[in-house]
C-alpha cells in the first residue's frame, strides 16, 4: 500500500488517495498515483520532505505555465539542518566517471556547499540533464507522452531515464534555485543497509547506461565504477588514520562498505556468467 498524492491544488482541498500498487517499486507507484489523479501538473516526490517557511514551490508552476516545452522542473533540496543536498545531476555515463576518478566530483560538491552556505548561488533557473527524483514538478502531458516511469528500474535511476527520454522528445528538464524543500536523504547508517543502498543505487545507473549507450560501455562504466570506489576507499582510509575526526571515520567506513559490497556484488556477477 503506498499514500499517493494526486494532482496539485491550491493549498486546499488536498485530495489524497490511496492506491494499492502490487508491484511495490517507486516506478510503479508514481505510474498508479498519476493514472488516478487529476490536473494537468503532477508532483512527484518521496514521503521524507517538509515545506520550508517562507519557501513556495508556486514558482515552478509558474515556469511550466510560461514556457511550454518545459517538462520537468525541480526545487533546491536541503537537509533538515539547512544545508545544501544534492538535487540534480548529470546522467550516468563512461565519461561522467571519471569526475569521480579525479575526485572532482567531491571538490565540485564542497565548493557548491560553501557558497551556498554564503547564499551565494545564482537565482536564476538553469537547464540540467535530470532532477532528483525526491521532488520534482512534471508535465502531465509530458508524463504522458513518455508512458510514465519505466517500471524497469524498481528503485533509482527512474528519474534519469525520464528525464532522459525528456530530453530525447523535445522537453525541457529545468533546476530552479529559488523554490526550496526540505528533504530527509540518507540511508541508515549500518553496513547492511548501506551496502543494499549501494547496490541498488550502482545497479540502477549501471542499468541506464546500458539502456542508452549500450552493453559494451555499462561493462567499462562497471570496471571504472569498480575503480574509483577502491581509490576512495584507499584514500579515506588513510586520511581517517591521521585525522580522528567523527566526520572522516564516517567517510572511511562509508567508502569501505561502498567498495567491498560492490565488489562482492560483482564477483558474484561475474562468477554466474563464468
Amino acid at each position: 500500500m503506498h499514500e499517493t498524492f494526486s494532482g496539485v491544488s491550491a493549498y486546499k482541498n488536498f485530495l489524497v488517495k490511496i492506491v494499492d500498487n502490487l508491484q511495490n517499486s517507486y516506478a510503479s507507484s508514481v505510474n498508479c498515483g498519476v493514472a488516478v489523479g487529476h490536473g494537468d501538473i503532477l508532483v512527484i516526490s518521496n514521503n521524507d520532505f517538509e515545506w520550508l517557511p517562507n519557501s513556495s514551490i508556486q514558482v515552478l508552476f509558474d515556469h511550466l505555465r510560461r514556457e511550454p516545452r518545459i517538462g520537468v522542473v525541480g526545487p533546491q533540496l536541503v537537509y533538515p539542518d539547512g544545508t545544501w543536498q544534492r538535487s540534480y545531476g548529470r546522467f550516468s555515463s563512461v565519461w561522467e566517471t571519471f569526475t569521480s576518478l579525479t575526485m572532482f566530483d567531491s571538490l565540485w560538491h564542497g565548493i557548491i556547499m560553501w557558497v551556498f552556505r554564503h547564499n551565494w548561488l545564482p537565482r536564476w533557473p538553469k537547464k540540467v540533464d535530470y532532477i532528483d527524483e525526491a521532488f520534482m514538478v512534471v508535465r502531465r502531458s509530458c508524463f504522458e507522452e513518455l508512458g510514465g516511469f519505466d517500471e524497469e528500474y524498481s528503485f533509482y535511476g527512474e528519474d534519469a531515464d525520464f528525464c532522459w527520454r525528456a530530453w530525447k522528445n523535445g522537453w525541457k528538464v529545468v533546476f530552479v534555485s529559488d523554490a526550496r524543500v526540505m528533504h530527509v536523504r540518507g540511508a541508515s547508517s549500518t553496513a547492511n543497509a548501506l551496502g543494499d543502498y549501494i547496490i541498488q543505487l550502482i545497479m540502477a545507473k549501471q542499468k541506464f547506461v546500458q539502456d542508452h549507450f549500450g552493453i559494451h560501455q555499462a561493462r567499462w562504466y562497471r570496471r571504472l565504477v569498480q575503480i574509483g570506489l577502491f581509490e576512495r576507499f584507499i584514500l579515506y582510509n588513510f586520511v581517517a588514520e591521521l585525522n580522528h575526526s567523527p566526520d572522516w571515520q564516517r567517510r572511511a567506513f562509508q567508502a569501505r562498505v561502498r567498495y567491498h559490497v560492490i565488489r562482492k556484488r560483482y564477483n558474484e556477477h561475474k562468477s554466474c556468467n563464468d
